[in-house]
């Protein structure tokens, strides 16, 4: 499986069969031009969107894809299992943002786990089908999401073998949101993967948890 990095909140999974899904592509150029990464080109098997907000539901992305899974609940695409559980944009179930869907993908023997724009800290307890994820993406920014401080909780309940951070101020992304070190310092062993783009398999994971920093592609 190859995981590319677009930028802020936005991934493409492509797979060995060839399907390729899209997770909480941005509007390019919204809120004001805050949001500076480029476009998202090209079509998607599927969209997988957390909630409504332009940051991760790019209208013409969508429009491009075959399939938008934005409910809770089991989907299939082309053979990539789909598990979508409902959770909250904020601590306060969603009075303040609203919701916020969180995904766990399925395929080539791994399960891949994005968080979207969750608001609060959450366990297995709650959301026991994020139990043994390989890959878990997660924000870190803070201020309209969980900040690093709980983002570290979070990976540390979980314990999933790559940790791959997103939602953090950088240089396209003019958000008031604090940057990746504010996570990556929390965390034990962390890797620059110097590229938008990672291959992970099931032989290949790390040993332990792992926190690898992509560059944007946008």
């Amino acid at each position: 499986m190859k995981i590319k990095y677009f930028g802020h909140a936005a991934f493409e999974l492509a797979f060995e069969s060839g399907t390729k899904i899209v997770l909480d592509p941005y509007q390019s150029g919204s809120f004001g031009g805050a949001i500076a990464c480029g476009p998202i080109k090209g079509g998607f098997d599927a969209a997988v969107v957390s909630h409504d907000h332009d940051d991760h539901a790019c209208k013409g992305v969508l429009s491009r894809s075959k399939l938008v899974i934005k409910t809770a609940g089991r989907h299939e695409v082309a053979g990539v299992i789909v598990e979508s559980a409902a959770a909250f944009h904020d601590e306060t179930k969603g009075s303040q943002r609203g919701k916020n869907l969180m995904s766990v993908i399925e395929a080539d023997g791994l399960r891949i786990a994005h968080l979207g724009d969750l608001g609060h800290s959450i366990g297995a307890k709650e959301y026991p089908q994020l139990e043994g994820v390989d890959v878990m993406i997660i924000p870190v920014g803070g201020h309209f999401t969980i900040d690093a401080e709980t983002a570290a909780r979070v990976v540390k309940a979980f314990a999933p073998r790559i940790v791959i951070p997103m939602h953090y101020k950088t240089e396209r992304v003019d958000f008031p949101i604090a940057p990746v070190e504010h996570f990556t310092k929390l965390m034990d062993t962390v890797e620059e993967a110097g590229s938008s783009e990672i291959v992970v398999t099931k032989a290949t994971l790390p040993a332990k948890l792992t926190v690898v920093v992509m560059e944007a592609a946008n």
